[in-house]
């Protein structure tokens, strides 16, 4: 890309399990995202998204912010970071204004105030709001209006999903990044950072859950007409199921992780009544029924599911008009599509990120790389909004510093 002009941006994705750092050139010609630095690291510092241990999680972040170093040649000092965890919230609003020039055209200044009017509800001491997400506008009464800039009005009203979250949640995983020498340029919630290069225009306008499944949480967006029209996080992931798998059949986590990763299915009909493996590091060579294990996993993945198709029925009916996608890293389950299927009455899918994403991906492009991968998406189009472009620089490597801070994500018209 060295004859392109291109934004360099790093990001982190900090999970359960692991923390994920990556660093990549935007071009500023057509948006494809150039991967030129990835690492990660094992964490034990988070539970269900929430720091349990700062000095832990921060030496994980440390971790995988140098791994990704070493290999691009840049230096990182600023990066967007996903948010999980229950204390994510979403909430609709809605607000009116009159259009302010004398003309009666909308323009820039109109829509902001509009959104302002949204966001100005009563959030305690203790939370914070991350994004203020447009999800139609009403001119003069008429609803549906996606882009009400250049029209002609003498009200505009908006309805919006606000995201908010624990004040002291974002603070504890702000202070992990720090130790680790890195500025947060923004925080954003795991499930809109996951839905960016999975869910297809189709899916965005006709009505789509996209569900991401990580080890300890579920993080849930429903999209409507190109916008977000509900979000959740449920308390749950793929590390239920290994240590589930784990207490059923009396191993090791390890062990479990592996037989379930390798052997495991939520389709109870696709496993022979004889087939049996050996637990993996187990003196004596002990062998399980696949069947047995089959049956834990479902479960779990069964209750799971049946939280999701909560959430879906309280969303509404349209939410699912285009079927639910099903990604991260518990959703590599096999045979999870047919599960879902079975309970939330919908097709499913489940994906891994697409769109024009290269460089360095080898192994960095499955389901459990969609938020991470779809963060650069995420604040490519934040920049893009600014004109924010930066010429390639003369030498090699370099610093990656803040392009916006402190305004990407806040209002995505």
């Amino acid at each position: 890309m060295t004859d392109e002009r291109y934004t360099t941006i790093a990001v982190i994705d900090v999970g359960t399990s692991k923390v994920a750092c990556a660093i990549a050139h935007i071009s500023g010609d057509n948006g494809s995202i150039s991967v030129i630095g990835k690492g990660t690291a094992a964490n034990t510092g988070l539970r269900r998204g929430v720091v349990t241990d700062i000095e832990k999680t921060g030496a994980a972040i440390k971790e995988a912010v140098e791994k990704a170093e070493r290999l691009s040649g840049y230096r990182i000092e600023h990066a967007a970071v996903t948010l999980s965890g229950t204390h994510v919230e979403g909430q609709n609003s809605s607000g009116q204004v009159a259009v302010a020039s004398p003309d009666r055209e909308i323009r820039d200044d109109d829509v902001d105030r509009v959104l302002e009017v949204c966001r100005a509800i009563q959030v305690p001491s203790s939370r914070m709001l991350l994004n203020v997400l447009p999800s139609s506008y009403i001119v003069d009464g008429q609803e549906g209006i996606q882009q009400p800039r250049g029209m002609i009005a003498y009200r505009l009203e908006a309805r919006a999903h606000l995201i908010t979250a624990s004040m002291t949640a974002v603070q504890n995983l702000e202070k992990c990044v720090q130790a680790a020498g890195i500025s947060v340029d923004e925080f954003v919630p795991a499930s809109l950072a996951a839905s960016e290069l999975t869910l297809s225009e189709t899916e965005r306008e006709l009505g789509t859950v996209l569900v991401d499944i990580g080890a300890e949480t579920c993080d849930i967006a429903v999209f409507h007409l190109n916008a977000v029209v509900h979000s959740a996080v449920l308390p749950i992931g793929a590390a239920f199921v290994t240590r589930d798998v784990a207490i059923g059949l009396k191993t090791s986590l390890a062990a479990a992780e592996e037989l379930k990763v390798n052997y495991g299915t939520c389709d109870l009909r696709t496993v022979s009544l004889n087939e049996q493996y050996t637990v993996p590091d187990e003196p004596g060579g002990r062998r399980i029924d696949r069947l047995e294990l089959a049956r834990i996993i479902e479960a779990r993945m069964r209750e799971l599911l049946e939280m999701v198709s909560g959430v879906v029925a309280a969303a509404g009916p349209e939410a699912t008009s285009a079927g639910v996608v099903l990604t991260g890293g518990g959703a590599q389950l096999q045979g999870i599509d047919v599960l879902a299927r079975e309970i939330l009455r919908a097709p499913v899918r489940v994906a891994a990120p697409e769109g024009p994403v290269m460089g360095l991906l080898d192994d960095f492009r499955g389901p459990q790389q969609a938020a991470i991968l779809g963060l650069f998406s995420w604040v490519a189009k934040g920049m893009g909004e600014m004109g924010v472009v930066e010429e390639p620089s003369a030498g090699a490597g370099g610093r990656i510093a803040a392009a916006a801070k402190g305004v990407l994500g806040r209002f995505r018209r």
